[in-house]
This record gives structure tokens, sequence and C-alpha cells, in this order.
């Protein structure tokens, strides 16, 4: 009969071999042999000839053994996907972090592009971050508007077209692609099934920022920079608006903050617009243009506007005629009313 070996390994109680019964005494030897753990059993002969005395392997003992191997097998690979998750983490945050950094830049330097400039200047930074041209509407007639002053103004700049910019949280929601592959659909369907909490520690916090340059005869008519992130409870949002007149409402002044309600795809917020014109101080241009980057990827969410715009707040704190029509004037005090 063929043997058949079933285990060779140590107990407690010392070294063991477990053969299946039937196997034939000339065997054994062959079998010793041939097992590393095996030749340690010629000691326990009680005879001194070369047969072998032979101690049977319950069940329970192979249960352990069992147990033993899967529990190892278990914290490999227990290992392996804590490691994995890390590399992960590491590489979503680094990511994440050059895509702040880029939006950053990009608003930067749209602070920098001045009222008239031509279309020229600013065609390396369409270029740089992928700006995509924009033809408007028609012109919307004035006696089918609500407020004629508006259409007035909307209509005496209107623009021969525009280029806008946007980036956003691993650029699920943005870039020159408007269809998104399998791999950003992918990342869109994970960042919205991930709870709000997590998606600060796991870099999937949603964010947008754009630019929007529009040209009229070849010239830089208007600026708009902006920026929105999901806060704690809602989205925040802080934008600017450069042009060479101010809407009708703002007149005569030079800078002014109007509040607004966002409207998101997944909630809604609260956010403030800057209106600006050349003639405005350069304190009104940092208090417009200025905003906290940390909220954006930051491990904890910035919780209202005077977190994502210290600075715009404390300038209306000391003149607050220009912030006249901002419902939500920061963030309540830690210590309660």
């Amino acid at each position: 009969m063929k043997p058949r070996l079933l285990i060779c390994g140590q107990l407690p109680a010392g070294p063991i071999l477990a053969l299946r019964s039937g196997v034939a005494d000339s065997e054994v030897s062959r079998i010793l042999e041939l097992l590393p753990c095996g030749r340690r059993f010629r000691h326990r002969s009680a005879n001194g000839r070369s047969g072998i005395k032979l101690f049977p392997m319950a069940p329970a003992v192979l249960s352990i053994a069992l147990y033993h191997r899967l529990l190892r097998l278990a914290l490999r690979l227990t290992m392996f996907v804590v490691i994995l998750i890390a590399l992960m983490g590491c590489g979503l945050r680094v990511y994440t972090a050059y895509l702040v950094h880029r939006a950053v830049a990009l608003l930067d330097e749209a602070t920098r592009i001045p009222v008239g400039a031509t279309e020229d200047s600013i065609l390396p930074l369409v270029s740089r971050y992928g700006g995509r041209k924009y033809i408007p509407s028609p012109p919307e007639g004035i006696e089918d508007c609500a407020n004629k002053a508006d259409c007035e103004y909307n209509n005496a700049h209107i623009y021969d077209y525009s280029y806008d910019f946007d980036l956003s949280t691993l650029n699920v929601y943005s870039g020159p692609d408007l269809n998104p592959g399998r791999l950003r659909r992918a990342l869109a369907v994970l960042m919205i099934r991930t709870p709000s909490f997590l998606r600060g520690p796991l870099s999937l916090r949603f964010w947008m920022a754009d630019v929007i340059i529009r040209i009229h005869a070849g010239r830089v008519e208007t600026i708009h920079g902006g920026v929105y992130v999901e806060g704690r409870p809602a989205w925040l949002g802080n934008s600017w608006t450069l042009s060479a007149d101010m809407p009708p409402e703002w007149r005569p002044r030079n800078y002014a903050v109007d509040g607004t309600f966002l409207e998101m795809w997944n909630d809604g917020g609260t956010g403030t617009i800057h209106h600006l014109t050349p003639a405005a101080t350069p304190e009104q241009f940092q208090a417009a243009h200025e905003f906290d980057a940390r909220c954006l990827a930051g491990f904890i969410p910035c919780r209202c506007l005077d977190d994502l715009n210290p600075r715009a707040f404390q300038y209306m704190s000391k003149h607050p005629e220009v912030g006249d029509t901002v419902t939500t004037p920061g963030c309540p005090s830690p210590h309660g009313p």
C-alpha cells in the first residue's frame, strides 16, 4: 500500500509524525529518511529495531494546526491591506496638495491681470492651466427684463468670448475634457458615497476653484475668481469680480461685498461676492482675494466664511458700509453668544 503522509511537526509534548493507518512497516524508514523532522523519530523506537512507534494524531490537533495556519495568513493579508491603504492615503494627500497649490497659483495669477490688458498677454496663462474658450449667448432684449437697469448694464458689457478655468478635488468635476473617463467617474462615485466626516482625512473633501477672463475687442474687460469648499456643516464660498465700473446698485463705490446662497450638487451653503474696480485700494483688493487654503485640504473643515476669508471680515468690521448685505457675519464665538 502506498504511504500517505498527513503531518510532521512539533507539539508541546515533542515532535510527532502522523501517518494514515495501513502504512507498511517497510515504508516507514524510507519516509523518515525523506523528511528532515522524521529523522528525530529513530530515537523513539522501543525495541532498537528499524521500526518506529507511531503516535496517533487526534482531529483536534489537526484543527489547531489549521487554525494557526489560517491565522498567520489572515495577519499577512491584514498587514498588506493596511500598507496598501496607507500608501493610497499618502498618494491622495500628495496629489490633493498639488491640486490645491495649482488652484492657489491660478487665482494668484488672475489677481495680477489688469482690466484692459491685451488678449495676447493672458494666452500663456490659458496654456498653463488649460483654459477653455466660451462664446456667450446673444444680448437680452430690454423690454423683456424685469430689472431694466441690470439688463442695460449687462448689454453694455457684452463680451466677445471668455476663457474659463476650473480646478476641483482630484479634478473629477473639472478639466479640459467635459466627458470624464472611467477613473474619474469611479472617483466621483467614491467621493459621493464616502461620509463627509471621512472625506477630509482621505483628501476627498469637495472643493472648486474657478477663473473667468472676459475679452472684448481684444482686451480684458472683466476678471472673475472664486473658491468654493465643503465646510462644516455647509458649503462656503468666496469670489470676486474686477471690472471697469460697478453694477448700478453699487455705484459710486469702488469696492462692495455682497452675500449669496450657494446651491451645489450635494448640499447648499453661503458665500461672499466682492465687486471691485481698478480704483479700489490695495487693502480692499487684499480683502477680496485672500483665502485660507487649509480649508481645501486640511484635516479639519472650516466652519464658516470667517474661516475661509478672515481678511475680508476684518475689513468689514472696520468698514461695515461695504458689506451691508452680507447675512452671515462670520463665525460664532466658541464661548457661545
